[in-house]
């Protein structure tokens, strides 16, 4: 397993997590979305993990799509600049290790 694919499946797995604290003190709806996205993430973790050549692609389009999320939420105030600061790194590395994970 490589560094790359490790630190891309970790920080995906992190996201995941994510995805649930962050909606834990919403409606019904949010909670449900939240849990459907954490299992999303997860499941492009686990097969990020396992190198499966899908799981790669998935997670840079799930960093890009996250990336521009974070950039939406920010200019609308929902987050702050520290948690913007954080998830815009998340969003690049993540961006950067699966690309760099992909066998040659």
């Amino acid at each position: 397993m490589t560094t790359w694919r490790t630190a891309a499946g970790v920080l995906l797995g992190v996201a995941a997590l994510g995805a649930i604290a962050r909606s834990a003190d919403s409606n019904f709806v949010g909670r449900f979305a939240g849990v459907i996205a954490a299992f999303a993430v997860g499941w492009v973790a686990y097969g990020v993990f396992r190198g499966r050549p899908w799981a790669l692609g998935a997670g840079f389009f799930v960093a890009l799509l996250w990336f521009w999320a974070t950039l939406a939420l920010r200019v609308q105030g929902v987050i702050g600049v520290i948690e913007f600061i954080v998830w815009i790194a998340w969003a690049i590395i993540v961006m950067v290790a699966t690309v760099r994970a992909r066998p040659t």
